[in-house]
């Protein structure tokens, strides 16, 4: 990855859109995590979303969905489209498997 610093507003405004957009469901937590930030757990310097869905208070699923050039590279709304519909399919697979009998 180039500088991810580079991409920085843009970054800015993914992490304003997801932190309103997902506020509102209390088992699905939704954050981005920079390199310098706390609480960013990752072997390489690459932007990430961290999504936990929560089946009870000690039990969670989570998955990283790492923010590279080419991601970063395309239009904002391009990226929340497509962030979205990932973190949506992962929404849909933890519900499925848990509670779909999938």
């Amino acid at each position: 990855m180039k500088d991810w610093k580079i991409y920085e507003k843009k970054l800015g405004e993914l992490k304003d859109y997801l932190e309103k957009n997902y506020a509102t469901n209390p088992d699905v937590e939704v954050r981005l995590l920079l390199p310098y930030e706390e609480g960013f757990y990752h072997d390489r310097e690459v932007p990430y979303i961290l999504v936990k869905y929560y089946i009870d208070e000690e039990r969670f699923h989570e998955r990283k969905i790492e923010l590279f050039d080419y991601y970063l590279d395309k239009d904002t709304k391009e990226i929340i489209n497509m962030l979205t519909a990932m973190i949506e399919e992962f929404i849909m697979e933890i519900e499925q498997s848990e509670y779909g009998g999938g």
